[in-house]
């Protein structure tokens, strides 16, 4: 006997009893050896020319990316820190040392010395110049951009310092600005209110605004994750949202104690449209990774597939004049409720039996 095929993930799974079509013995020739009985209703289906794409899931963990620390740089008292959460854009202020803000500045190249006019010529300069720029307070035809710091640099500086409702010296100090790459997301904050802040002493840690997806993936599956493959994040309230793997870790480390340790290597995920993630954040979601892939190939709905008695599978073709003819077929890749096909008869178009929805 042979019986309608029931796909569970990857895999076809032959089952009997109801809903399951039986026919008659398969002869070998293409026909049938006996007639059919309690057929449940059937539709037909075109056989189709497509990609098909088979993907596993894999946990993984939305969040926020970079991992970043916010250090005194002199010496004072805290008088006002922001909340876990609050986040800090270029030129506001990440918290205050003796009633004056430490503003944040964006830039790779921290401050080591007080910038001023008549100072030797360097690239924290030419980083200075080009934050107050960017916040307003010089344009490029008042300020050259370089690594000079002018007369035009100190009335730039003095500008912001106004805004600012600090006094206007004209220069700038390493305690006054904290450089990092773009807007700081606070997650801790260290230094309490009241609390001195020594040189070098942790303020608060946090990291960017920019929403990934990290993903601890068994070293063992490593060949599935490729930088620049296209994958689908599962969302805590159902949701499926496109991402792209941004980076994929080199160095495998150890998760977990015990019977439970495993060795895993870091995946980083970009979401293609962030503001679909929401806020959440350290919040549990699938990502579905491709583990195989075929192009242009004829497809059929796995529940058209027939289990041949002796081995095999076989689809019913459909022509609209009676039992369709039975032809066994070869299956390829098995992808989202799909199976890749061939077999004599077989082409584009070409219909063949399914169970009626």
């Amino acid at each position: 006997m042979r019986g309608r095929i029931v796909a569970l993930g990857l895999s076809a799974t032959m089952v009997a009893g109801a809903g399951v079509l039986t026919a008659g013995r398969w002869d070998g020739r293409g026909s049938e050896a006996a007639a059919a009985t309690d057929d449940p209703a059937t539709s037909s289906v075109a056989v189709s020319k497509q990609d098909l794409v088979a993907r596993t899931e894999v946990d993984g963990t939305l969040g926020y990316s970079g991992d970043l620390k916010v250090t005194g740089q002199g010496q004072g008292t805290v008088t006002a820190v922001p909340k876990p959460g609050t986040v800090v854009e270029r030129g506001q202020s990440l918290y205050s040392i003796d009633n004056r803000p430490v503003s944040l500045i964006y830039g790779d190249l921290p401050f080591w010395r007080r910038l001023a006019v008549g100072m030797p010529d360097g690239p924290d300069v030419k980083q200075l110049e080009q934050n107050l720029v960017a916040l307003g307070h010089a344009t490029e035809a008042e300020v050259t951009v370089d690594e000079k710091f002018t007369a035009a640099t100190t009335t730039a500086v003095k500008r912001w310092q106004k805004a600012l409702g600090v006094d206007e010296t004209g220069s700038v100090g390493a305690g006054q600005v904290v450089l990092l790459p773009g807007a700081f997301r606070v997650a801790e904050v260290k230094a309490e209110k009241g609390s001195p802040v020594p040189p070098g002493s942790v303020v608060m840690t946090g990291t960017s605004t920019t929403r990934v997806v990290t993903v601890d993936l068994d070293a063992t599956k490593q060949s599935l994750a490729k930088v620049g493959d296209k994958v689908d994040v599962k969302l805590p309230d159902g949701r499926v949202t496109p991402a792209t793997i941004a980076t994929v870790g080199t160095v495998a480390q150890t998760k977990g104690q015990g019977d439970s340790a495993k060795r895993v290597v870091t995946v980083t995920v970009s979401l293609d449209d962030p503001a679909a993630s929401g806020s959440l954040d350290q919040a549990p979601v699938r990502v579905g990774v491709t583990t195989s892939s075929r192009k242009g190939v004829l497809a059929v709905p796995v529940n058209a597939l027939l289990a041949l008695a002796e081995g095999g599978y076989g689809v019913r073709l459909v022509d609209g004049t009676g039992p369709g003819r039975i032809v066994a077929v070869s299956t390829g890749l098995f992808a989202r409720g799909m199976v890749e096909v061939s077999g004599e008869g077989l082409s584009e178009g070409t219909q063949v039996e399914v169970p009626a929805s």
